[in-house]
């Protein structure tokens, strides 16, 4: 008795991506056709391009790509593509400031395009390591931002952000 679990992967050669005329990303899967679909990465910190669920315009699950090289480079693109829309996170270069006042924590911080200021609330869920390097931050508006290497951050910026690492 075969006991495998199908959890749903994609065979790559039923699948085609392509974008509506209003720039919606559409699907096409074994004779079903998808107007709208969105990607969520199953896990988002370690295989930003494996394991990618497929979702129809009412959050079902369609299936899951295990891997984008499975596709041609056209493919892979729209699918990479709508992932940097969906998990758009700026790299965070310095920290100039950081100041606490009524239950909300204020980041004056220079990211990779522009300084920006970032405000954070319930600062022990919204500033997470997520490894002993990666560091992200949510801010209120439920926007991320990321230090890749916490080590590599200058002397300063990291003496501002200690007091926020759990």
């Amino acid at each position: 008795m075969n006991k495998d679990i199908d959890i749903g992967l994609m065979n790559a050669g039923e699948a085609y991506f392509s974008l509506s005329a209003g720039g919606f990303l559409c699907f096409e899967y074994k004779g079903e056709k998808y107007d709208r679909v969105g990607l969520r990465r199953i896990m988002p910190q370690s295989m930003l391009f494996e394991y990618i669920s497929v979702v129809d315009s009412e959050q079902k699950e369609i299936c899951i790509i295990k891997d984008l090289k499975a596709f041609s480079d056209d493919q892979a693109n729209l699918v990479k593509n709508e992932l940097s829309v969906r998990y758009y996170a700026p790299q965070i270069m310095s920290i100039n400031d950081i100041k606490d006042n009524m239950g909300f924590v204020y980041i004056d911080a220079n990211l990779d395009e522009q300084k920006k200021n970032i405000t954070v609330k319930d600062v022990s869920k919204n500033i997470k390591l997520v490894n002993e390097k990666m560091l992200v931050i949510f801010d209120v508006d439920g926007n991320r931002y990321i230090i890749d290497d916490i080590g590599k951050i200058d002397k300063k910026s990291l003496r501002l952000l200690e007091p926020y690492l759990f």
